[in-house]
């Protein structure tokens, strides 16, 4: 396509590529019925959310190993871009966008050829989260990556939470605790590379300074059994525990937090398709899917029952 051009992405790229990413969202959801079509998101509402996520996307862009692909048009203007960034033995493409108007014309194809080369290895996979129809997967699958199971953005009306949570009289108050920045990366390194196949001991490490980690302790036992980053603006996630079940009371302790501390009109949390005990009770508690997609990885994930991603589509 030579009236396309690719570059290497700056920081002075960061705003432009993130609101392009806003637009390309709104419009996938708006042709799946998720959201209005007539009503994209304002430039306030862009801003307000690029607030909120800047932290975030800064991070993972100044990764070492990262990588941050930039597509314009003949004229100079972005049309696409794409970013991967690497955890130990794993490279994760957090975001693969495309400007609504120039969809269906070979620029996605063209950012991950330029991103991911070649075949993934033993020594080195390669993971994605994907939004979009079933039929949109195909691209990412001649890149090596295969769904290994859902990815759902449940939400629920705050109001409706809170009635239902004050209602249940058969779920004891989980012994759950704030750890300290130390203690959380410590035990973040402990339980989550058994369950996701790599290791993040840097992503954490920027948690810690972002987020506070709460830790659920089963039976009085020293050690956490489950735990869950949880923002000051109400971001939930990730979350892990030694059982699927585990994961549940410190999911709801993070729920609890935000409905209370925050004036917000829904509650988003994010979940595997196979974390069938926390989704039962967010269903009870009044979730209902509002976003489906698919985590796609060159090599099995052992443990996403137990596993609670964070906000997409920067990190799994």
């Amino acid at each position: 396509m030579p009236e396309l051009s690719f570059r290497e992405g700056t920081t002075a790229d960061l705003l432009e590529t993130f609101a392009l990413s806003e637009r390309a969202m709104h419009d996938s959801a708006a042709r799946h019925g998720a959201v209005p079509r007539d009503v994209p998101p304002t430039e306030d509402r862009i801003r307000a959310d690029w607030a909120r996520q800047r932290p975030l996307i800064e991070f993972i862009d100044a990764q070492r190993e990262s990588r941050h692909l930039i597509c314009e048009n003949g004229g100079g203007q972005l049309v696409g871009y794409a970013r991967m960034v690497r955890f130990g033995a794993m490279e994760e493409l957090t975001e693969l966008m495309v400007d609504p108007d120039h969809q269906g014309a070979g620029v996605g194809r063209s950012l991950l050829e330029r991103c991911w080369p070649g075949d993934p290895t033993p020594e080195l996979g390669r993971i994605v989260v994907a939004a979009g129809a079933p039929s949109d997967l195909t691209l990412y699958t001649e890149f090596g990556v295969m769904p290994i199971g859902g990815h759902w953005h449940m939400r629920a009306s705050t109001d409706e939470y809170r009635l239902r949570r004050s209602q249940e009289t058969d779920a004891p108050l989980p012994q759950v605790h704030v750890l300290t920045a130390e203690r959380a990366v410590e035990e973040w390194t402990t339980l989550e590379p058994d369950a996701i196949g790599h290791e993040r001991p840097e992503l954490h490490e920027f948690f810690a300074r972002d987020r506070s980690c709460l830790a659920y302790t089963r039976d009085g036992d020293r050690r956490s059994d489950s735990l869950c980053w949880v923002s000051a603006s109400g971001e939930i996630g990730p979350a892990i525990g030694r059982t699927a079940g585990d994961l549940v009371p410190v999911v709801l302790a993070a729920l609890d937090r935000v409905a209370v501390g925050r004036d917000l009109e829904s509650l988003s949390v994010y979940a595997t398709t196979l974390s069938w005990w926390l989704i039962r009770r967010l269903r009870r508690l009044g979730f209902r899917v509002f976003w489906p997609s698919w985590v796609m990885c060159s090599v099995p994930l052992p443990g996403l029952d137990r596993y609670a991603p964070t906000r997409p589509p920067h990190v799994l």
